[in-house]
C-alpha cells in the first residue's frame, strides 16, 4: 500500500501553517501556536520542525520572541520537497527497491508484472506532490473560503 506517516502529514500541516502565516505578513510562528492550530502533540511536532529544518525548509528563531519560519517563500516549497525529504513513501514495497542484490527485494521480482503498476502509482503520487506549493495551498483555501460567502 502506497501510504505516508504521521510525520509527513503533520510537518506538511506545520508548513502549511507557516506559509498560511507567512500570507498574511506573520513571518514567525511559536511552536505553541502551530500545535494549538494543528492539534500534533508538541514534542513530536518540535522534533518535525527540526528535522524541516535540516532540509532547509524552515527555520528557527531563538531568543525570547522566537519561534519558526519558512527558510523561502511559499512558493519555492512543494509538497514533495516535505514527503520526499522525510520519508520514502513507497518504503512497502519491497519490490520497488530497485537494488539487484537487495535483501529487501521480493523473490518474485523479475517475474511479476504487477511491478509495473505499483511503478505507475508511485510515479503518479510524485507527479502529484510535486505539483503543489504551499502558496498553491493557501490560495486555495483562500479561494474556497471566498466562494463560501458568496
Amino acid at each position: 500500500m502506497l501510504d505516508l506517516s504521521t510525520k509527513s502529514m503533520y510537518a506538511t500541516r506545520a508548513v502549511y501553517e507557516l506559509a498560511h502565516a507567512w500570507n498574511r505578513g506573520v513571518r514567525k510562528l511559536t511552536l505553541r501556536e502551530i500545535v494549538e492550530r494543528q492539534d500534533v502533540p508538541s514534542d513530536y511536532m518540535e522534533k518535525l520542525l527540526f528535522r524541516l529544518k535540516r532540509l532547509g525548509i524552515v527555520r528557527t528563531i531563538r531568543g525570547k520572541n522566537g519561534g519558526y519560519s519558512l527558510a523561502k517563500p511559499p512558493k519555492d516549497i512543494k509538497v514533495s520537497d516535505i514527503i520526499l525529504g522525510l520519508e520514502n513513501p513507497i518504503k512497502r514495497l519491497n519490490c520497488m527497491n530497485l537494488k539487484k542484490n537487495s535483501e529487501d527485494r521480493c523473490a518474485e521480482f523479475e517475474h511479476c508484472m504487477i511491478k509495473y503498476v505499483w511503478s505507475d502509482a508511485y510515479s503518479a503520487m510524485i507527479k502529484a506532490f510535486s505539483k503543489y506549493t504551499f502558496q498553491d495551498l493557501v490560495e486555495m483555501e483562500g479561494n474556497m473560503l471566498q466562494n463560501s460567502k458568496v
